[in-house]
């Protein structure tokens, strides 16, 4: 037998929140002193008490939970139900933190209207329901086609499947393998260099931000964490170039060779054939 105190700290809520579910009904103290009205709780009651905080965590109402807990919760069942609510959190985060980077990405755009300033930034590592394959050269003509290319076979794949589009991002790195790559794990499960046979120019690999499961038909591509000079460009993809250039002298007059680095497109605002309104975000991986 613990006081309200002690009982407060293990289940981690407050003293007045356990008063509040005991005049609910919902948690009732083990024992009641007659004369202080000092609460106290058995230890095996943690176990109804992380079974409520769950069940409110869900959605639930307080006053739904209270049957709920007097049916008996099935660990299985709650526990099933608590993976469902984690995916669909990861949904909401995922779409709210795309929406941050959009509303960044308009801010930078009105600061940049006389020029494009480069911002250095740290990424943190993110997995890809993604398909890759082989340029034969770096031109934008060559690069843009494959990409394309590629993004039509995931929305298809992605659409099929119903999963989740959030956060589209296309990754170009050079051949021969002098720089690091992504992992890939394959739909066996296995795991590989994204590189494939043979020497082309580029490896061309554009995804969706994975979450859960892998999706039927595609590839998990996790792109690692890295350090990264950027710019936005705003516009048709055709004269992408000029954030491409920007990022290329920057990186020269820093002391770095631009032909050795990798090279992400993040697509904050692709809606629909007409680009003119397209916001992307040129990454020079550092």
């Amino acid at each position: 037998m613990m006081n309200i105190g002690e009982f407060a700290r293990l289940g981690g809520i407050t003293t007045r929140m356990l008063r509040h579910y005991d005049a609910l009904g919902l948690l009732v103290p083990a024992h009641v002193d007659p004369h202080s009205a000092r609460r106290s709780y058995d230890l095996a009651q943690l176990s109804t008490l992380n079974r409520l905080l769950a069940l409110k965590g869900l959605g639930f109402r307080l006053d739904e939970i209270g049957p709920l807990l007097a049916e008996g919760v099935d660990p299985a069942e709650l526990h099933g139900m608590l993976r469902l609510r984690e995916a669909e959190l990861e949904r909401q985060v995922r779409h709210q933190r795309h929406t941050l980077d959009r509303v960044r990405a308009r801010l930078r755009l009105i600061e940049q209207e006389t020029q494009m300033p480069v911002e250095t930034k740290h990424l943190e590592p993110i997995t890809l329901a993604a398909l890759s394959a082989d340029s034969p050269d770096a031109s934008r003509q060559q690069t843009g086609a494959v990409v394309q290319t590629l993004f039509d076979q995931v929305i298809d794949r992605m659409e099929a499947a119903g999963a989740d589009r959030t956060t589209p991002i296309a990754r170009y790195h050079p051949h021969p393998t002098t720089t690091p790559h992504p992992t890939k794990t394959t739909a066996t499960g296995s795991q590989s260099n994204a590189d494939g046979a043979g020497d082309p120019a580029v490896r061309v690999v554009a995804g969706y931000a994975l979450s859960g499961e892998p999706v039927p038909g595609l590839d998990s591509y996790t792109l690692p964490a890295t350090e990264v000079a950027a710019v936005l460009h705003r516009g048709p993809m055709n004269t992408i170039s000029v954030a491409y250039q920007e990022l290329a002298r920057w990186a020269e007059s820093t002391g770095r060779a631009p032909t050795t680095f990798s090279w992400r497109e993040y697509y904050l605002e692709a809606p629909g054939d007409d680009q003119s309104d397209w916001i992307v975000e040129v990454q020079l991986e550092l």
